[in-house]
């Protein structure tokens, strides 16, 4: 009988770690959509900023809570698609595409009041490949830059979802003979599964 307590025992505080580590801790994949545009300064007469474009990105994320707050690391590829046009020549006006994949790293802090929560945090995004319509349209890529995340979010049973807008502190690209530099605005929608 007194083993039999202790057997029990034993389980219950192991499934109460359990259920507490889960509470602590959660790591799953995630995968969204974005809307992008462009902000070109410097030269604006001769690129302007075109339609934004839909884009996707998919990774890992991961939460560690401290009583409401929380910190949330992502890592994630991230397919961005833009549009500008080059007047340069105003009898010869373009409309050029701006794709970029890139691999972006946030560190998000956040707070959360039942279901619902609100991040913000810093981004690292380094650049993996581009592709333009004509050569001389990007003169240079930047190979890492600076950005920023905020946004609100939403946890239903193993699901998350997440509403977030993406600025550059730094410039992406630089347009033409150091003409324009042009930086990245998101506004991303993703969906997580928490595996833990």
């Amino acid at each position: 009988m007194k083993m039999k307590r202790i057997l029990t025992l034993t389980a219950l505080l192991f499934f109460i770690g359990i259920s507490a580590k889960a509470q602590i801790f959660t790591i799953g994949p995630k995968l969204g959509i974005s809307n992008t545009t462009l902000s070109l300064k410097d030269n604006v007469d001769a690129y302007q900023a075109g339609d934004a474009k839909y884009s996707y990105h998919g990774g890992v994320f991961a939460r560690i809570k401290i009583t409401g707050f929380y910190i949330q690391p992502e890592a994630y590829f991230n397919s961005v698609n833009g549009e500008y046009t080059d007047a340069s020549d105003p009898n010869d006006v373009k409309t050029l595409e701006f794709d970029q994949n890139k691999i972006d790293m946030p560190i998000l802090f956040g707070w959360k009041m039942g279901p619902f929560r609100v991040n913000a945090g810093p981004v690292a995004s380094f650049n993996l490949g581009d592709e333009v319509d004509f050569d001389n349209s990007v003169s240079e890529y930047k190979n890492a830059v600076f950005a920023y995340q905020a946004g609100i979010g939403l946890d239903i049973s193993k699901l998350t979802v997440d509403l977030r807008y993406e600025g550059n502190l730094s410039n992406q690209a630089v347009l033409g003979e150091d003409e324009a530099k042009v930086k990245i605005n998101q506004i991303m929608l993703s969906v997580g599964l928490k595996l833990l």
